[in-house]
């Protein structure tokens, strides 16, 4: 792009950052990756967090073909921001050729004027345009994607990175790259163990109904519940069959560079007071012991993780996380509900502790436990199924494993 056609893009920009302002609100909700903050409103809408984390990026879209993405992952650079730059535009040559369409931008920052190099180049089935935006703020490359129905960005994406900021100097917001997640645990839930959680349930219905279907379906970062069956209820003098059925979704982008976890919870119509909850852990015990719960979690048996809780194991360090209450999302019957819970991993140990943790034979982790709890004045069934609807993260130090 020419110089003169820059100047325009960047005026563009800075007089949009007014409509941006206004547009958003002061209620706006926002993404945010380390010091970048991006606030967005309607038409924007956020992607669910299984989709986020099936594509590690935080995602919007204001219609199906306006669609922007924001990497959660940053470069820390060695080479100073203009050789960055000139790398970047040679590789986008390289990939793509003459269908690349290689400029400067400028949108967002304090004064509106964060420089940005774009590549606007065709997306492979033609249907859009890819808008790629890179910029470098205290030493970090940072990347916005956005994908478009035109040649030129349209009001709407403008707007949204006109209102871009960057917060602080070079100490990352949310990366914690002291910890990495080695393992998801899902108690088993086999047909026997089903069986025995709706009993209660089989037992309060009698003659007077039946249940007539359960199940915890476990996905990647995801569960589903559910219980069905009918009741004979009495109807203006008439015995009527009333079926019900009561259930939900619960999703959580499970990030180990985040003290921010998106969670969302689905409620079926009939079922209500039910939240979501997260939970740190803070486990040091010898290696092998931590190992052997971590199994009999897998198995479904939490005793003996209550157990190792109260018998610290002598050499542990004193456990850093103050008690507090774990941060919690309020489901509502027949709804989606999402809000971004804030979850803080233990401080890691520096390498001369955890040197004297493995002389010892011990081993320190954070354990985040995912679950769904249901309120004392919850009306209808399967309590003991949404008891047993949760799943653990493993985080172990950074060099004591690599992350999967």
């Amino acid at each position: 792009m020419k110089f003169l056609e820059m100047k325009a893009w960047s005026l563009q920009a800075a007089k949009l950052a007014l409509l941006a302002l206004f547009t958003l609100g002061a209620e706006a909700a926002a993404l945010q990756v380390e010091a970048l903050s991006l606030p967005y409103a309607s038409p924007w809408q956020r992607a669910t967090p299984q989709q986020e984390n099936e594509d590690d990026a935080l995602l919007l879209a204001a219609d199906s073909s306006l669609r922007l993405a924001l990497p959660r992952r940053t470069r820390l650079l060695k080479i100073d921001a203009d050789s960055y730059y000139d790398r970047l535009r040679a590789s986008w040559r390289k990939l793509y050729g003459d269908s690349a369409k290689i400029s400067w931008f400028e949108a967002g920052g304090v004064d509106g004027k964060q420089k940005w190099l774009l590549c606007r180049r065709p997306s492979r089935d033609d249907a859009v345009s890819v808008f790629h935006l890179s910029t470098v703020f205290a030493g970090r490359a940072y990347s916005v994607l956005l994908f478009a129905p035109s040649a030129a960005l349209p009001p709407a994406a403008l707007a949204l990175l006109a209102a871009v900021r960057f917060e602080g100097e070079a100490t990352p917001v949310l990366v914690r790259p002291d910890w990495v997640k080695t393992r998801k645990i899902y108690p088993q839930a086999n047909a026997d163990v089903l069986e025995a959680l709706v009993q209660d349930d089989v037992a309060r219905l009698g003659d007077d109904g039946l249940v007539t279907g359960y199940g915890l379906d476990f996905g990647a970062s995801s569960l589903a519940w559910f219980i069905e069956g009918y009741q004979w209820k009495t109807i203006a003098t008439r015995v009527t069959r009333v079926d019900w059925k009561q259930g939900g979704r619960l999703a959580v982008l499970v990030d180990a560079a985040s003290t921010v976890w998106p969670v969302q919870l689905t409620l079926t119509q009939d079922e209500a007071e039910v939240r979501a909850s997260l939970r740190v852990i803070e486990l040091c015990a010898p290696a092998q012991r931590i190992a052997a719960v971590l199994d009999q979690l897998q198995r479904g048996a939490r005793q003996p993780l209550q157990r190792l809780l109260l018998e610290p194991a002598a050499g542990c360090p004193t456990r850093s996380l103050p008690e507090q209450a774990a941060p919690s999302l309020q489901g509502a019957s027949g709804k989606t509900v999402q809000a971004d819970l804030a979850l803080a991993l233990p401080p890691r140990l520096d390498n001369a502790a955890l040197a004297a943790l493995r002389q010892a034979g011990l081993s320190r982790i954070g354990l985040v436990e995912i679950a769904l709890e249901a309120a004392p004045r919850r009306i209808g069934f399967g309590d003991r199924l949404i008891e047993r609807a949760r799943w653990y993260v493993v985080f172990e130090p950074a060099e004591s494993g690599a992350a999967r």
